[in-house]
Parts: C-alpha cells; structure tokens; sequence
C-alpha cells in the first residue's frame, strides 16, 4: 500500500501530461501567415564601419504558393533577383526601379502592379511601400541584398491599404 501511496502522484502527472499532449496537438497555435510561411534564410551579413549602424546582407527568401506578403515598408534599401516563379508586386507609396531579364528598365510607381519573373531584378528604396503575392502553385524564390538599420525589423508593416 505504501508503494501505491508513493507511485500515485506520478500515474496522475502522467494521465495529464498525456492529455495535455494530445489536447495541444489537436489545436495548434494561431498562425502568422507572413512570418510563418515565408523561409528567410541569411547567406551571408557584416556591419560595414562605412554604414555604420546599418547591417548589410545576402538573404535567400523562399516564398510558398498561394501566399500573399502584407504591406511592408523596408528600414533601407534592398535589392532582388528573382531565381525562380513568379511573385505578383504591387507598389502602394513611392517607386521601384525593375530591370527585366533582357535588360529593358522601368520604373514602377505608386498604384501599379507587375509580374516579376525569373531573371529579373528590383530596387527598393528604404520606405518604399509596397507588397507581394505568390499567385501561382510554385514557390517563388529571391536573392537579396539590403542595407538596412541593425536595430529596426527587416520588414515593418504599415497602414497603407492594398
């Protein structure tokens, strides 16, 4: 009986760590669909002592199917490539310059839309406002480059509507 009296409290621990386990894997957490499914995976980064307080790096950004970017603004500047897909851009407030894949320029102001495709490139000024989609059933997938302030989010969502 004594064996049982010390044994108990550990049966009962068990009982409800076991519950607890199922119950946490039948509901996950809530999602945040921006920073949960977007890879952001850093290649390469310094603080250049010329940019001092600023970060520079080389980002690899995978971007599944079907998801949409939030509007965002960037602490500095950044540039991309796009290796693979196809990511639908929008710019809310500002400009981008876009160097297409034959190498023909253009400027996308505030308001208008575009397709990025593999080979082409893109320059976002810091503060720029702007957002992306993945509209097709690939991912898509970025290189980038940005100078950025160390201390701030890579990205920073902003108020501007869609």
């Amino acid at each position: 009986m004594k064996k049982l009296t010390s044994i108990f409290p550990i049966i009962v621990l068990a009982f409800f760590g076991t519950i607890a386990i199922a119950k946490s894997q039948q509901t996950p957490p809530p999602v945040n669909s921006y920073t949960q499914s977007v890879n952001r995976e850093v290649l390469a980064s310094g603080y250049p002592s010329e940019a001092e307080g600023r970060i520079l790096e080389l980002v690899r950004y995978t971007i599944p199917a079907g998801a949409n970017l939030p509007v965002h603004i960037h602490p500095g500047m950044q540039i991309e490539r796009v290796e693979f897909g196809t990511l639908t851009y929008t710019v809310v407030k500002g400009s981008a310059k876009i160097v297409r894949a034959d190498r023909t320029e253009e400027t996308l102001q505030a308001g208008q839309t575009t397709l990025l495709k593999v080979g082409d490139s893109l320059a976002e000024p810091g503060g720029m406002v702007h957002y992306g989609k993945n509209e097709t059933a690939s991912p898509v997938i970025l290189l980038s480059a940005s100078l950025f302030e160390a201390n701030k989010p890579k990205a920073i969502l902003s108020k501007e509507n869609r």
